[in-house]
């Protein structure tokens, strides 16, 4: 069987019964690449495709929740420290709280009426460092 290293190109015959009824492992000695060879009554393993995986709207609205979470926190970090120390952080950052809903609203129509919680998750896990401030959170 002839075999030809994914990286470098370099060819090399291995005898059939080198690589046996079961997928091997060979390094290739040009480039030291480590891969895959089938034998030859089995088709070679699918490489993972390279092409993006589609999101779904739920995954991009709870990313984007995170995302504003930890923004209020990275720049507002000395209120936020003193807010959650004060136990006081809904009521501080009530006007921050509010944009960055009404930003995340606009892109997430849908789930803001059926799925606030995911926003209301991220309040909870990263604003207030996983405590339950934000359990009775509503729009």
């Amino acid at each position: 069987m002839i075999v030809a290293c994914p990286k470098c190109g370099k060819r090399y015959q291995v005898p059939d019964e080198k690589i046996g009824d079961a997928p091997r492992r060979l390094r290739c000695r040009n480039c030291s690449e480590i891969f895959t060879v089938a034998p030859s009554s089995t088709p070679p393993p699918q490489k993972p495709s390279s092409e993006p995986v589609e999101e779904s709207s739920t995954a991009r609205a709870r990313r984007l929740a995170r995302v504003l979470a930890s923004d209020m926190v990275v720049y507002n970090k000395e209120t936020v420290d003193k807010a959650r120390r004060e136990g006081n952080l809904a009521e501080v950052m009530c006007a921050e709280i509010d944009r960055s809903w009404q930003l995340w609203k606009s892109r997430f129509p849908e789930e803001a009426v059926n799925r606030s919680d995911l926003f209301r998750d991220a309040l909870r896990e990263i604003l207030a460092a996983g405590s339950d401030d934000f359990d009775g959170w509503e729009p």
